[in-house]
């Protein structure tokens, strides 16, 4: 078996994060013997001073070597070879990316490498090297672009230390994206492969032919049932009819009711009014709007919706009225509380939230009454078409909030 280990960046002074050492702690039998090949074979202090720093990382979380080795220019081919046949953890250090390679390719340890049963570490430019094409852009040389084959573990280019800071840096990537596809690595992110299937720890961004994939955050799609008839113990929800449409145009002719009623304008004759009515939106199951009807006598009360505000945030809003002469009975209550039922445990909302005008009273003491919190006032920030500029209330309930309040 073979563990490969891709790492961007290791923090010599701050040491392996904890989900480095947790696998390295996994993966790593005690008394092992490792041996570090070098990426620039004949810099020997800059070599052994980043040759201490990494073997002290490993003892800080308590993995200690039984044999060290280091293959640079200061040791024959045929030790280099002997060293990598007794080792169980090659160690591909960083530095320079095609200087290392060129070596191992020099000295013919890539085909040691390759069939190695063992563990398998790089760090940067040792990681970059595991795959199978390196592409990258070496200012050092002068040269534009630097393409070789690499030892094959991983068919991506890799590119470490991304940092979303360095502009610089974030271009060259953008720019060498255009001749291969890579994948950028934060710092602290690293690649696990396990007999050829990888593992990604930490963050990482596909680019290609200079676009980057930033994937957005995790979300639940909302569960929609539409418009499903529910009761109360009074009263009747069910879909809008055209019919209805018909009695709303008399009812909101009410000048206290018409007040209220939002921003545009209503209609002013009943053939317009019943026009507007689209049956067809039932058919979309995101489409909440419920009559209001008394269980007893059949009697149309009003209108309530529910209005998804946000479907990733899984939010909606609750919009009511309800006729002048059954104002005070309960009605909107009961109905808002049964569409709260449904929102947070049918459809699982996570947010509930509702605003009236604080000239209209009734409206915000059916959001206290049915468990909405006050949030805040906002001045001057709402027209209504009939009522005109207002100062607006606003209320709101998490999902989280309306378990505790049913306990």
């Amino acid at each position: 078996m073979r563990i490969n280990y891709l790492f961007s960046g290791l923090d010599k002074e701050k040491g392996f994060t904890k989900e480095q050492k947790n696998n390295l702690l996994k993966d790593i039998p005690s008394n092992s013997t490792i041996t570090f090949i070098a990426t620039t074979f004949n810099n020997y202090e800059k070599t052994d001073y980043n040759l201490n720093k990494i073997i002290d990382m490993f003892k800080n979380i308590g993995i200690n070597f039984k044999t060290i080795h280091l293959i640079d220019s200061r040791i024959e081919e045929s030790t280099m070879k002997e060293y990598l046949k007794e080792s169980n953890i090659i160690f591909l250090m960083g530095g320079n990316p095609e200087e290392q390679m060129a070596k191992i390719n020099e000295y013919h340890l890539a085909s040691i490498i390759k069939n190695f049963s063992g563990i398998i570490l790089g760090v940067s430019a040792g990681s970059m090297n595991q795959t199978t094409n390196v592409i990258y852009y070496d200012e050092d040389t002068g040269e534009r672009l630097i393409k070789y084959t690499g030892l094959g573990f991983i068919d991506i280019n890799i590119y470490p230390h991304l940092d979303f800071n360095n502009i610089p840096y974030l271009k060259e990537i953008f720019e060498v994206s255009n001749y291969g596809k890579i994948m950028a690595l934060p710092n602290e992110s690293f690649i696990k492969i396990i007999n050829n299937i990888p593992e990604y720890h930490g963050e990482y961004y596909y680019v290609e032919n200079g676009i980057i994939d930033i994937p957005g955050a995790p979300y639940e799609k909302i569960r929609h049932l539409g418009t499903i008839p529910l009761e109360t113990e009074r009263l009747i929800l069910r879909r809008t009819t055209k019919e209805d449409f018909k009695e709303f145009f008399y009812l909101q002719l009410n000048p206290h009711l018409r007040k209220y009623l939002g921003s545009t304008k209503l209609g002013n004759d009943i053939e317009k009014n019943v026009k507007y009515f689209d049956p067809e939106k039932y058919q979309d199951l995101s489409y909440y709007r419920w009559t209001i009807e008394t269980k007893k006598e059949h009697k149309i009360l009003g209108s309530i919706y529910l209005n998804i505000h946000d479907e990733k945030a899984k939010t909606a809003g609750i919009d009511y009225w309800i006729r002048e002469d059954e104002w005070n009975k309960g009605y909107t209550t009961e109905a808002a509380k049964r569409i709260l039922e449904f929102a947070f445990n049918d459809i699982k909302l996570n947010r509930i939230e509702s605003s009236g005008s604080i000239n209209n009273p009734g409206t915000l003491k059916v959001m206290k009454k049915i468990g909405l919190n006050y949030e805040g006032t906002r001045k001057s920030t709402y027209f209504y078409y009939y009522g005109g500029i207002s100062d607006m209330a606003y209320y709101g309930l998490t999902r989280k909030e309306y378990q505790e309040k049913c306990k």
